[in-house]
């Protein structure tokens, strides 16, 4: 379902405008955005017999902040249209896949700016005609999931979408490399990829408190994802740990000093960039 973004006199929350803020080179409001929230992928085996692992979908979900989302992973400027700003990894334990796993996946939001040229655009997904979406990532390994072998490295007797002694067989992603775009398409790979609704600060849905406790997990996120390339050997499970300790203000502060020094520790590379001695069976390019 689609709502609209009618205000009503309600500001975007500071800290919404805040995350917005570290994709723009001026500070926005929000007479100048659109703001929709959608699931990137999920755990559900997709109509190529292929599903992404739950450690996958959690590594996505940092992947995809930041990036841009474009017509039918057509890779030219003139379609960008919208982009992430926020990420959220989502269990539902009420609901289980067709292989019997709870239905997780990666819920993210995003942003455009409000101009004439898109005017139509958000006029369409509002109506829930654009709605369903794709992702364009890589990942370093596939797997079988009847015999768990590595596909590229070993191969396999097993053919994904037949079924051996009762277990369905299917394609596992796994290790996610890279997340290069995100589309709007007309028939996605996962069925239940697509725009989840718009921004109504009106909604009970979106009260003070939710919103609070979202900007406490999208800090957490990018302050693990930070940390991590500033101090590799520190697990993630004793930086979640550590984080569930500290206020909002803390996590900001630690957040911003861990980025400050990643950002001096890495060069910026471009995002597709070739490397020539890579092997050429180590990163496949997947669109789901």
């Amino acid at each position: 379902m689609t709502i609209n973004t009618e205000k009503n006199g309600v500001a975007l929350p500071e800290e919404e405008l805040e995350l917005i803020g570290q994709f723009a080179t001026k500070k926005l409001s929000m007479d100048e955005i659109y703001i929709f929230s959608l699931i990137l992928c999920d755990n559900e085996i997709d109509r190529d017999n292929e599903k992404f692992t739950i450690p996958a979908l959690r590594e996505l979900a940092k992947l995809y902040v930041g990036k841009t989302g474009i017509f039918d992973h057509n890779m030219s400027t003139k379609d960008q249209n919208a982009r992430i700003y926020s990420t959220e990894f989502v269990t539902d334990a009420s609901r289980k896949t067709t292989d019997g796993e709870p239905y997780s996946y990666v819920k993210a939001k995003a942003y455009m700016v409000r101009t004439e040229k898109n005017k139509d655009l958000i006029a369409e997904i509002e109506a829930g005609i654009k709605k369903e979406t794709s992702v364009g990532c890589s990942v370093k390994k596939i797997s079988c999931s009847v015999c768990g072998k590595n596909i590229r490295e070993d191969g396999c007797t097993h053919r994904k979408g037949n079924t051996y002694a009762g277990k369905y067989c299917c394609y596992l992603l796994e290790d996610p490399a890279d997340a290069y775009e995100w589309s709007f398409v007309a028939v996605p790979a996962q069925k239940n990829a697509g725009v989840t609704k718009a921004y109504n600060p009106s909604d009970d849905d979106n009260s003070a408190d939710i919103w609070a406790d979202e900007y406490r997990n999208e800090l957490k996120s990018a302050l693990i994802r930070d940390a991590a390339t500033v101090i590799p050997e520190m697990k993630s499970p004793v930086l979640e740990e550590i984080c569930d300790g500290l206020s909002i203000g803390k996590l900001k502060a630690m957040r911003d000093a861990f980025r400050l020094k990643a950002e001096k520790n890495l060069p910026l590379v471009r995002q597709l960039d070739c490397d020539s001695n890579a092997d050429d069976d180590s990163n496949s390019e997947y669109k789901i």
